[in-house]
């Protein structure tokens, strides 16, 4: 009898032709964890029958919400960048790798299919829409991404994803893991162009940006969800930590209101990731005394977008826009 272990797991995704519609899987993600949930609303017997026991409950919709932390690499998660964004461009040749822009789009229609090879089965999850995407880093330290969200179905008998479809797939990273010590920042007023900007020491920041779906909307046709579609404002969100408070910098602009664009821009040899905030503001700069030790700052930003093209460094119009040099040669959304 098969035991799942957890070194033996795969995770599988591919871009869905149509939502909800299941599809062998064709590349290998660099998860360190899953947790696709498999919850069944459960409404329970109220009616009082002369007894203290509880009539048997009854079964109602289905949710199958997922959140998947990978590491970040400088290639094998941009297939979830895209579909998270939701907006591909064609890849540019740069030899001996391409040029590729992800970018923000106020339509949310790509979906993909998920399949997790788990050594007792393999669990496949279509119709995956992706509401959260994070990214994160801390000093010393490789980058981590996470995709939040939610899948219309699970199948853990298809004949399109099996086991031997995952354990077919390659699971070595195409490119090198991205560390924090890779980062260049620059941060300026927006009318200052930042390539006349020194770079600034950080030593974490985390990137959010939450598409805000409607993730549990039923209707009378099935017991599942409808297609996750926007449900209000998107938000994007930068959160920083400096290691040492030796400026105002921040609680000026804070104080002020000024509007700031910034770049984290990582790079190893040819390879690049490069977020461009074309536009944010300061909500929170903050210099606690937390002890004896070194005081920190940590800075927290709401990005918007810039239909003006104020930024002296950007034409991005959206709150951001995520440039990458890989050697990914095709658009991952056509």
């Amino acid at each position: 009898m098969p035991i799942g272990k957890g070194f033996e797991g795969i995770l599988g995704v591919k871009l869905e032709a149509d939502y909800g519609d299941a599809i062998e899987v064709d590349e290998a993600i660099p998860f360190v964890s899953e947790s696709f949930g498999n919850e069944i609303e459960k409404h329970a017997d109220m009616v009082l029958r002369g007894k203290a026991g509880a009539g048997a409950s009854i079964a109602g919709n289905t949710m199958y919400p997922f959140a998947i932390p990978c590491d970040l690499t400088y290639e094998d998660v941009d297939l979830l960048i895209a579909i998270a964004l939701g907006a591909a461009g064609v890849p540019v040749a740069n030899a001996p790798l391409y040029d590729n822009t992800y970018g923000l789009n106020d339509d949310m229609d790509y979906s993909f299919t998920a399949a997790v090879y788990k050594g007792v089965s393999t669990w496949e999850y279509a119709g995956c829409k992706i509401n959260t995407l994070k990214i994160s880093g801390e000093a010393n330290k490789p980058l981590k991404i996470e995709f939040g969200g939610v899948a219309q179905s699970l199948d853990l008998d298809s004949a399109i994803n099996t086991g031997p479809i995952l354990m077919a797939l390659d699971t070595e990273d195409d490119a090198s893991k991205i560390m924090f010590s890779d980062l260049e920042f620059k941060v300026a007023a927006q009318g200052d162009a930042l390539a006349g900007e020194s770079a600034v020491g950080i030593n974490s920041f985390e990137l959010l940006v939450n598409n805000n779906l409607a993730l549990d909307q039923f209707d009378n046709t099935g017991t599942v969800i409808l297609e996750p579609q926007r449900n209000g404002f998107r938000q994007v969100t930068l959160n920083l930590t400096v290691p040492r408070y030796e400026a105002d910098t921040y609680l000026d602009w804070r104080d002020a209101d000024d509007a700031l664009h910034a770049y984290l821009k990582f790079t190893s040899g040819d390879y690049m990731f490069d977020i461009h905030i074309p536009k944010f503001k300061i909500d929170k700069a903050e210099a606690p005394i937390g002890g004896p030790g070194l005081i920190s700052q940590s800075i927290n930003c709401t990005c918007f977008r810039d239909p003006a093209n104020d930024s002296a460094s950007f034409t991005v119009t959206d709150e951001l826009e995520i440039d990458v040099t890989n050697a990914r040669d095709a658009n991952p959304l056509a």
